[in-house]
């Protein structure tokens, strides 16, 4: 007996308008300069009509004249003044873009697993390739030495990492990849069953003739004696519903490893520059610190630039404009000239949204780990993108993507944003939580200060030191930060 029910729920979509912020968000400057330029190149109602890191280069200027709707990538006297520092420094920071496995592995290290998971996470990331698919049979990377190890927790690893960032690596090919996103998404029952082996059905993608195949294989499996359907009972399937599932698997990555790369060569500079200007002595309110992009934080006055010099300067192009008002133009050119003219103020509009959400992103983390910008490595607090993600009120992915490819520079040195973030890795003898990266540190340094020591120290002595130090610990977990710090057991030292 079949019976109909009416099932209600909710469903956010993007628009392409949020996908676009959410993609020019995750950028990092000098990827953000090559978008510019393609947005560009495509859309004539964008102009860019100064680029200060381009010698003779050919803008697209073709008025001086402009309307007021214009993104500078210069603000300030300041900024100016520190092109050349910039410049040397852009020359000089030859760095990799991220490569895949250790954007995973950073992930990994962000959550509290125990040994055993640990370890089985890295053989996981360490065997996928440049497209984030497995190259061995995951199952052939359990530890048949260590008993913790099976089945279950292989299911549990691989359901993790296909869920970090970028979703549906971890895989064995593009179709699983699919599957794991849609899952990831909530998609309709019918698009989880066409990706769960049955993608040949979209071969060619049309909704008829997907169609007549889908409904072909459903009578064939109910026709089979001894068949469970009841995967297949429930679908929904016509011409609308295919038509439906074709367009939201199109929204889909087959490759989303494809943003990240292991070879190619990029120049890393910093997005941020935090600077200290003097002590807090109270004498200025805040609202007036503010409007200098000055912040108080730690007992410190300090200075929160954005370097957006590396980004060239966009205007909506006038001529364009005026063009509008010559007659002998059809109603189809001047509604897509009117459509160009809003996407370029759209994409303009987004890069506004990404300095001002990378502003405030910066103010948090200052504020936050203002230990850090005083004193300097091995005193970052435990800080989780959750927690910024509640502060700026975004979702957790939006930081996520924010994080990726940035950089702040301060006086202790250069570093990606991702460093700001730390989960709490024990806990002191007063009661508080203390970093990863602070335990990392502190461990290093002992070690390095007892590195001549006829006896070299054990973990369990380790552990004793940090103890006295107010940071309490496991001895395990002594031993797994030393070995991510690439340095040995007390037996191989």
């Amino acid at each position: 007996m079949q019976t109909q029910s009416q099932i209600q729920s909710q469903v956010q979509v993007m628009s392409q308008k949020q996908i676009q912020s959410l993609e020019i968000l995750s950028l990092s400057s000098t990827d953000l300069r090559e978008a510019i330029y393609k947005a560009a190149e495509e859309n004539p109602a964008l102009e860019i009509v100064k680029d200060k890191l381009e010698s003779g280069v050919d803008l697209r200027k073709r008025s001086t004249i402009h309307d007021g709707t214009k993104l500078s990538s210069i603000h300030s006297k300041e900024l100016d003044n520190a092109s050349d520092t910039f410049q040397a420094t852009l020359e000089s920071r030859a760095d990799e873009k991220e490569p895949l496995k250790d954007h995973l592995l950073h992930q990994l290290n962000m959550i509290d697993l125990s040994d055993a998971e640990q370890a089985l996470g890295e053989r996981l990331i360490h065997n996928l390739d440049d497209r984030g698919f497995h190259q061995l049979a995951p199952v052939s990377l359990l530890d048949s030495k260590d008993i913790k190890q099976n089945e279950a927790m292989l299911g549990r690893m691989l359901d993790l990492i296909q869920g970090f960032d970028p979703t549906g690596t971890c895989t064995s090919g593009p179709e699983e990849s699919l599957l794991v996103q849609a899952r990831g998404k909530n998609a309709p029952e019918l698009v989880l069953f066409i990706l769960d082996g049955h993608l040949s059905f979209l071969d060619p993608p049309i909704a008829s003739k997907a169609q007549k195949k889908i409904e072909s294989y459903i009578q064939k499996q109910k026709s089979l004696f001894g068949s469970d359907t009841s995967k297949i009972d429930s679908l929904e399937v016509n011409e609308k519903s295919v038509e439906e599932a074709i367009t939201f698997i199109k929204t889909l990555e087959p490759f989303p490893a494809g943003n990240f790369s292991t070879s190619q060569t990029q120049f890393a500079s910093p997005d941020i520059y935090i600077e200290e200007k003097g002590d807090d002595t109270g004498e200025i309110p805040e609202t007036e610190l503010n409007k200098e992009n000055l912040y108080s934080a730690g007992g410190k006055i300090w200075k929160i630039r954005l370097t957006n010099e590396t980004l060239p300067e966009l205007s909506i192009n006038q001529d364009f404009i005026n063009s509008l008002e010559l007659s002998g133009i059809n109603e189809k050119e001047r509604k897509m000239m009117e459509k160009n003219i809003k996407q370029a103020q759209e994409f303009m509009l987004t890069l506004e949204l990404r300095k001002s959400t990378l502003e405030r992103a910066a103010i948090q983390i200052l504020k936050h780990q203002a230990e850090f910008f005083t004193s300097g490595p091995g005193h970052i607090r435990p800080f989780l993108q959750s927690e910024l993600a509640s502060l700026l009120e975004v979702h957790e992915s939006t930081v996520s993507r924010l994080a990726n490819g940035k950089y702040i520079e301060c006086q202790w040195g250069f570093y990606e944003l991702k460093y700001f973030f730390s989960h709490a890795s024990s806990t002191s003898t007063s009661g508080q939580n203390t970093s990863k990266e602070a335990v990392l540190h502190k461990i290093e340094k002992i070690l390095t200060e007892h590195q001549n020591d006829k006896k070299p120290l054990s973990d369990s002595k380790l552990c004793s030191l940090l103890e006295e130090e107010g940071i309490q610990i496991a001895r395990r977990t002594v031993a797994k930060y030393r070995s991510q710090l690439n340095i040995g057991s007390s037996y191989s030292r």
